[in-house]
């Protein structure tokens, strides 16, 4: 595919499946499939008090958060960030990102494709 028009609200939503993540939801708006293989963008939403519990993986990510205050731990830092702010993640850099505003917290993710798109739980 040469190009792809969408809309972020037609994407289907569907639950972070992270063990240990809590109220959090993945819309996949630009992968393989729309003909990109190079990365992937996401859109994400992590309710009140929600998390996207601690991992790692081997690509890497450029998250920008559009609402909301997160608590984004990356490595051994951790960082309270608003709408405006943005984090890049190296490959297997243990990190978390936890809503702790008074509303949902909103990001845009891209990754990265490579050839192991497996995520670890961080213990």
């Amino acid at each position: 595919m040469d190009y792809y028009f969408g809309n972020v609200d037609e994407v289907e939503e569907r639950p972070v499946t992270i063990p240990g993540s809590k109220d959090a939801f993945i819309r996949w708006l630009v992968t393989k499939d729309h003909g990109s293989l190079a990365y992937a963008v996401r859109k994400f939403v992590v309710k009140r008090g929600g998390i996207i519990a601690k991992h790692y993986h081997k690509y890497t990510e450029t998250v920008i958060i559009t609402k909301g205050k997160a608590l984004v731990c990356a490595g051994n830092e951790i960082r309270e960030m608003r709408p405006g702010d943005f984090v890049f993640i190296n490959s297997f850099v243990p990190h978390y990102i936890k809503s702790v505003g008074d509303e949902d917290l909103e990001f845009f993710c891209i990754i990265s494709y490579e050839d192991d798109m497996s995520i670890l739980e961080y213990k």
